[in-house]
């Protein structure tokens, strides 16, 4: 970058500034300074998480319970040096109220935070395997890429928690002990709590505790009725009171369902209540939730009751408004009504009722999903089923494609007809005031996308598979979970070859995000796809498609440290593109060049590449005329041009900022540590270095601890 003409030139002279007694991030030494002093605060830490789910509103008895495992919740065990205690109990009895509960008592012993994993045993999808369980755990306290094989996560959650302040783990819905295992914490002071239906006997041989949970004694169930329904109520009609007492058996769900009636009715007779209830033997817990859920089902209006059955038949983790709108073919007004509704009832419960999407409901246990699911088998007209997945599909896929356009203008559009036009298009889809909301909106329903393109697969819709696959793009790169991403690419490129309406651009471009993808995580497997990738593009004589697979294969190999052979296959992208006059291609690829250049050494040519790059992409492509600056930096300051290198990477640090391109912050904030180091000014190297840890901690616990690293050797 040229400074203006009336801007001083570099002088020889070094002014050394002295600080006595005083805090200071970053101290500035020059002689002149050009382009004015920016100056950037540190990043907060992110808080503690705190995941537990809500405690529930009302809570009698388990005194004894509490007391006996906050005793042992003090008394380390097990190799691991985690104290672990595993809480059993059959459907209904409260395991994750009571587990919840303790840990927010604890909450003030675990300042590392505490952690929450649905393992979702009895899920319709089946229950969260290790590696998935361990990538929920990494990504709540080192973001960034993870392995993606299981044993390698295991190993990486034991070493980010060896050092870490005490943390509590909260695994809920579990059905074996390997996984329990995989998620055990290293190091001392941690505290596992896990919950199942049946008792994980093998934990015992890791220290654990093993508390049965048993039904609520019937004292306390009777203060729970006079609690939600009134004393008054209680004793207006004891022996009606003791009924209901007798056929909940002791379960807090069936009180919970027991006490919403009454609540819901409060002109409604404690005995009317108790007669509509069957009676059921009390160690058959089943039967006693199929009559408790039959009874709240039963006290529903028609629609909100098509409403529930409608949910029970959805592959999903949790549902808002704007699902069941679509679903249901109802107004988002509508669903509201009918969820809060079911909330009253007892039969949903909100998991969620932050910003930006608002509440979210799921089901009060697998349990009751089931009895609900049973109920849905009696009335099912022929196809209903199978319309229920295809308008939940049209929700997912028109909310992706318009998130997609929204992040990513540029990414192609390889979609044959409009969102709007495909069967059970939604009539209220989801809308998104700008890219940022957008991408909110794919990382909070990610997983229910997800599930939903696994049984689109299963039951053969398979254009909407490719479809919505490749329309999450965005969240793919941002939230880099690499083992959902090989899966989900693999089944959307089976689909896409069932699929007689999709041509060979669609399988070229699944094919190219799926090179990404295996790039992102180091997988050199990439380098096959992205050749498959530029064969296909020559069989259809798609002149930029080859440039953008030679342009990736470029990348792949910068990736894996061989410069020597990217140089001649991106100059290859850049001579297409450059026929084509796809100026900003031109320019992507001369970044790519330059950066390969540099690494051999051939600095001149770097920074003529760099240059030209950056004054080609400068107000046309805020985030890559930034990138081009930074690597322009680099450069500069490898020549030896320390003060022409700091400009620019000032000025693309405050582009990446302006972007709002956290992990680019994070890297210009080292280069610049960087440039302060190879120009001897060690305490200003130091503290720069210090940023960027706080810059890419939040974003990428890999390079942190590359960054920490190199500060510990630096003299």
């Amino acid at each position: 970058m040229t400074p203006p003409e009336d801007t001083p030139g570099p002088t020889t002279t070094r002014t050394t500034n002295v600080v006595r007694d005083a805090s200071v991030g970053i101290s500035v030494q020059a002689g002149s300074i050009t382009g004015g002093i920016a100056v950037y605060t540190l990043p907060p830490d992110p808080p503690p998480p705190r995941q537990l789910p809500r405690l529930p509103a009302t809570w009698v008895d388990r005194d004894a319970d509490l007391t006996l495992l906050q005793h042992r919740a003090g008394t380390p065990v097990g190799a691991s040096g985690a104290r672990v205690i595993a809480l059993h109990g059959p459907a209904g009895t409260g395991t994750t109220a009571l587990a919840a509960r303790l840990l927010h008592d604890l909450q003030d012993a675990h300042p590392g935070g505490q952690l929450y994993v649905d393992l979702r045993g009895g899920e319709p999808d089946g229950p969260l395997t290790p590696g998935k369980a361990l990538g929920q755990l990494l990504r709540s306290v080192r973001p960034g890429t993870l392995p993606a094989d299981a044993r390698e996560r295991a190993a990486w959650w034991r070493s980010v928690t060896a050092g870490r302040a005490p943390t509590c783990v909260l695994l809920d819905n579990a059905v074996d002990a390997d996984t329990v295992r995989a998620c055990l914490p290293a190091g001392d002071g941690h505290l596992v709590l896990v919950t199942s239906r049946h008792p994980l006997v093998e934990l015992a041989a890791d220290g654990a505790h093993l508390h049965p949970l048993g039904p609520l004694p019937p004292t306390a169930a009777r203060q729970y009725l006079a609690i939600r329904a009134g004393e008054a109520r209680i004793r207006a009609e004891p022996h009606a009171a003791e009924q209901l007492v007798q056929l909940a058996a002791g379960l807090p769900t069936a009180l919970v369902l027991t006490a919403a009636q009454l609540s819901l009715h409060p002109k409604r007779s404690l005995s009317g209540l108790a007669q509509a209830l069957t009676p059921a033997p009390p160690d058959q817990q089943g039967a006693i939730m199929t009559t408790h859920t039959g009874a709240a089902y039963a006290g529903l209006d028609r629609p909100t009751a098509r409403t529930y059955r409608v949910l029970s038949r959805l592959p999903v983790h949790d549902v808002d408004a704007t699902l069941v709108a679509a679903v249901c073919d109802i107004t988002p007004e509508a669903a509201t009504g009918h969820l809060d509704d079911l909330t009253a009832a007892g039969l949903l419960e909100i998991t969620d009722a932050g910003e930006p999407l608002g509440p979210a409901y799921r089901f009060a246990s697998p349990e009751v999903r089931e009895r609900v699911l049973q109920f849905a088998r009696t009335v099912e007209t022929d196809g209903e089923v199978d319309e229920i997945l295809r308008r939940a599909l049209g929700w997912a896929m028109s909310a992706t494609v318009t998130a997609d356009a929204l992040i990513t203008p540029s990414h192609h559009r390889t979609l044959s007809i409009s969102p709007a036009d495909l069967p059970y298009a939604p009539q209220h889809p989801v809308c998104n005031a700008d890219a940022d909301a957008a991408l909110g909106w794919l990382t909070g329903q990610s997983d229910n996308v997800l599930a939903l393109v696994r049984s689109a697969a299963r039951a053969g819709h398979h254009d909407y598979v490719w479809r919505i696959v490749y329309s999450l793009w965005p969240w793919w790169r941002a939230a880099g979970r690499h083992d959902d991403w090989t899966e989900l690419h693999l089944i959307a490129l089976e689909s896409v070859r069932h699929d007689l309406h999709a041509d060979s651009a669609a399988e070229r471009h699944l094919l190219n995000t799926y090179g990404l993808g295996l790039r992102s995580s180091g997988d050199p497997a990439a380098l096959g796809v992205f050749t498959r990738v530029l064969e296909a593009a020559l069989r259809a004589d798609d002149a930029l498609g080859g440039a953008q697979a030679l342009y990736e294969l470029g990348a792949t190999h910068l990736t894996m440290e061989q410069p020597t052979e990217a140089i001649p296959v991106l100059e290859r992208a850049r001579s297409v593109r450059a026929e084509q006059g796809y100026e900003r291609g031109v320019a992507l690829a001369d970044i790519l060049l330059g950066q390969a250049l540099l690494s051999l050494g051939r600095l001149d040519e770097a920074l003529d590449r760099l240059q030209g790059a950056r004054a080609a992409l400068d107000g046309v492509d805020v985030h890559d005329a930034a990138r081009a600056l930074a690597w322009q930096g680099r450069a500069q300051v490898q020549v030896g041009d320390i003060p022409a290198g700091e400009m620019s990477l000032h000025t693309a640090l405050r582009e990446f900022r302006e972007a709002r391109a956290p992990r680019k912050v994070a890297q210009a904030v080292e280069w610049l540590a960087h440039a302060a180091e190879t120009d001897g000014r060690a305490s200003d190297a130091r503290a720069l270095y210090e940023q960027a840890i706080a810059q890419y901690r939040p974003v990428s616990g890999v390079d942190a601890d590359r960054v920490r690293d190199h500060l510990a050797r630096l003299v």
